[in-house]
């Protein structure tokens, strides 16, 4: 029927039943909408599930309370339209109907309601269903099913965990701290000084940390939840004692088992050993920051580096005789160029250990799990190679797009210092989830 008949009809489906490849699991996503309905122009009431895409949420399995329900308003709407949303919650279980749009929290065009406890929610099918109402009566309406399961064994993260950075490794046992003779192999250090070589450390590792915080705590809000803040609740810490919750990565020395590894920390599914000691592991894991040098044909490599290798006539930190008051000065002047570049060379080389540092401290949390949600959530498998335990998209090829957990060969230095075409690398909101115990990995097949 064209879009000129006057008669008020419902047109649809328009979204396609979607059927989930999970044993037990279906998923049904479509809306329908009178032909004068006044959004007709724009894009249509959408209900989306923690801010992940059709194709992937499709086969997401949920727990009982923490995840976003998100329903996407069409553009332009007015003010009375916009209040008419309803949006009603139903378990097929037990048949309650649940009406929750006064619970909702309306920004940029999404309603959104982190899922609480005090709703309720069983084990089983849930039916959403969203209905806007214009002034003449016509209504937009959006319907979507989803599954909701049961932890097993509680979240996988947790708000005690803690993960350790250690930049204070000795593995070679020279009584100093690998990471500060890695910087000697970047010119940031000499033997002969010491004590600017720990300043050096100490202000690349506070600048990698905070970039690790910037990758947990995003402040653009992944899954869409409209809190103010949203952060995962892991702790990431330089220093810390041994306990139940505590892994420790370090950072620094020979990468014997791994050359040409910048990182390599041991997936660890559903975050099973929370005080995972990668420090003594015989399998070569920890960070190792002279790999880098595996980038030395990249321009940003040379920026960066050159006015300090030799090799590239540059002058070695703490050479000069300014060095020292160059350091100390940092915070409050950096007015000569030799001054620039050492701010620069912090700056880039602490935001790539810490892109480094963020992504291989995810495979100890238990990023990312292989196959399909309900007992992954789109990892490869060992027999993938490099794809282990690193985002594959629905199709099982890896994503087009630059996240943090893709496999770490495909990214430019440009990439892991946030300079890059997307910026700073970032969790896709289908680890986010994860992350925030959104998300049910374990297919519970019990009634």
């Amino acid at each position: 029927m064209s879009r000129s008949d006057s008669r008020s009809v419902l047109s649809g489906p328009v979204l396609a039943v979607a059927l989930g490849l999970i044993g037990g699991l279906s998923l049904v996503a479509m809306a329908l909408w009178d032909a004068r309905f006044e959004g007709e122009r724009g894009s249509l009431l959408a209900i989306q599930i923690n801010g992940v895409e059709e194709r992937m949420a499709r086969d997401v399995l949920l727990p009982s309370q923490g995840w976003v329900l998100q329903i996407v308003l069409p553009p332009d709407l007015t003010a009375a339209t916009r209040e008419s949303l309803i949006v009603t919650l139903r378990a097929e279980r037990t048949g309650e109907m649940i009406e929750i749009a006064d619970q909702l929290v309306t920004h940029g065009g999404v309603a959104t309601l982190v899922v609480p406890e005090s709703l309720g929610l069983y084990a089983g099918l849930l039916s959403i269903r969203a209905t806007l109402t214009d002034e003449q009566a016509h209504e937009l309406v959006a319907y979507r099913r989803v599954r909701i399961r049961r932890w097993l064994g509680g979240p996988p993260i947790g708000s005690r965990q803690i993960i350790h950075f250690d930049f204070t490794i000795d593995r070679d046992g020279d009584g100093r701290p690998d990471f500060e003779r890695d910087l000697e192999g970047y010119g940031l250090a000499l033997p002969e000084r010491p004590d600017l070589a720990k300043t050096v450390a100490a202000r690349i590792a506070e600048r990698a940390l905070a970039r690790v915080a910037r990758a947990y705590d995003a402040r653009d809000d992944p899954n869409r939840s409209g809190l103010a803040r949203d952060q995962v609740y892991v702790r990431f810490l330089l220093a810390a004692d041994p306990g139940p919750f505590v892994t420790r990565i370090c950072i620094g020395g020979k990468n014997r088992d791994h050359p040409k590894s910048i990182g390599n920390v041991r997936f660890d599914l559903r975050n099973e050993h929370k005080s995972s000691k990668e420090c003594e592991s015989d399998e070569g894991a920890g960070l190792f920051p002279a790999e880098l040098r595996i980038y030395e044909q990249s321009p940003l490599y040379d920026e960066i580096l050159g006015p300090f290798l030799t090799a590239r006539g540059g002058v070695a930190l703490g050479a000069s005789g300014d060095d020292g008051e160059i350091l100390a000065s940092l915070e409050t002047s950096t007015s000569s160029d030799r001054g620039r570049a050492v701010e620069r060379a912090i700056e880039v080389l602490g935001d790539v250990l810490g892109t480094v540092m963020a992504h291989e401290s995810a495979h100890a949390l238990g990023l990312v799990p292989a196959g399909r949600p309900g007992v992954g959530l789109f990892g490869g498998a060992e027999e993938d190679g490099a794809s282990y335990a690193h985002n594959l998209d629905a199709l099982g090829e890896p994503p087009g797009q630059r996240w943090l957990m893709n496999d770490g060969g495909r990214f430019a230095l440009e990439d892991l210092a946030g300079l890059g075409e997307v910026g700073e690398l970032r969790f896709r909101p289908l680890n986010y989830a994860y992350l925030k115990d959104r998300v049910v990995l374990i297919d519970d097949r019990r009634p």
